[in-house]
């Protein structure tokens, strides 16, 4: 059948209509709305794979949104939404030899990432890496010290003072009560955040000041089946009312070996705060 010419226009026209509707835009907005619903990061990036990408990609933006929990691999889908790849995952030989090994999936907890829950939310958490100083103690008299400093006065993370759990990774040749800390950090005029890690005047210790260490409770998971090779799942809470301040749960990763994770030769800092 011959169409006409007012026939093609309106062909056209719909098919224009249909591919402009099938994806709805998404944003910077929408990833951030996503994240403070709790949204798993693989719902996530589902919606940035399935919508029509309208980000904003500039230094600031991408700091925002690591802020607001956005994972290393949603950071990649926003800079980078063509290649968002959330089908299953390829069959790799190498798998296939050693079933023994648990492949890493959707739902996996990265050991670079430390899970907080808040009633039956669960939302991620990443670390950052501290500027260490040292100082002397009454103009010397009280010996040296060390600090871990943290940028800003407040962290961006803020969260009630009671009913919050940590998921953290532990790696399975370490105890979870040596491989982790909770600490309260102090406020400083210069617009930081420290606690100290050791220090001295005859002789020198290191590890966070016992004063500014909050008691917590740990327990391995029944549920292993979100743990990466390698790691066990453990609940961490503070034991009693975390009053307001900052705080970090501190990782030693810089101690205690996380092969394939934490490349940096440093402990891994998950800042918060209680207001």
């Amino acid at each position: 059948m011959k169409l006409n010419a007012r026939t093609w226009s309106l062909l056209f026209a719909l098919a224009m209509w249909a591919g402009q509707s099938a994806a709805a835009p998404i944003s910077n907005v929408d990833v951030i709305k996503l994240l403070e619903a709790g949204m798993p990061e693989d719902v996530v990036l589902q919606a940035i794979a399935s919508g029509q990408p309208k980000f904003n990609t500039s230094t600031d933006a991408l700091v925002q949104l690591k802020k607001k929990g956005a994972t290393p691999a949603i950071l990649k889908a926003v800079l980078n939404p063509a290649a968002v790849s959330v089908g299953p995952p390829p069959i790799d030989a190498r798998s296939v030899a050693a079933p023994a090994t648990k492949p890493a999936t959707v739902n996996t907890v990265n050991p670079e990432e430390v899970l907080v829950a808040v009633g039956d939310q669960e939302s991620t958490m990443q670390y950052m890496v501290p500027t260490i100083r040292t100082g002397l103690r009454a103009l010397g008299f009280g010996g040296v010290a060390t600090y871990a400093t943290l940028q800003g006065t407040k962290a961006a993370r803020r969260l009630p003072n009671t009913g919050v759990e940590f998921i953290v990774s532990v790696p399975r040749n370490a105890q979870a009560a040596g491989y982790l800390t909770l600490a309260n950090f102090a406020v400083r005029n210069n617009g930081t955040r420290e606690v100290s890690m050791g220090g001295g005047y005859i002789s020198y210790s290191t590890g966070i000041n016992k004063d500014r260490v909050v008691a917590i409770k740990s327990e391995a998971l029944a549920d292993q089946s979100r743990a990466r090779d390698g790691f066990v799942l453990h609940k961490i809470a503070p034991e009693g009312i975390l009053p307001s301040g900052e705080y970090a749960l501190v990782l030693y990763t810089a101690e205690v070996r996380t092969a394939g994770f934490f490349a940096q030769a440093a402990n891994s800092y998950f800042d918060f705060g209680v207001d």
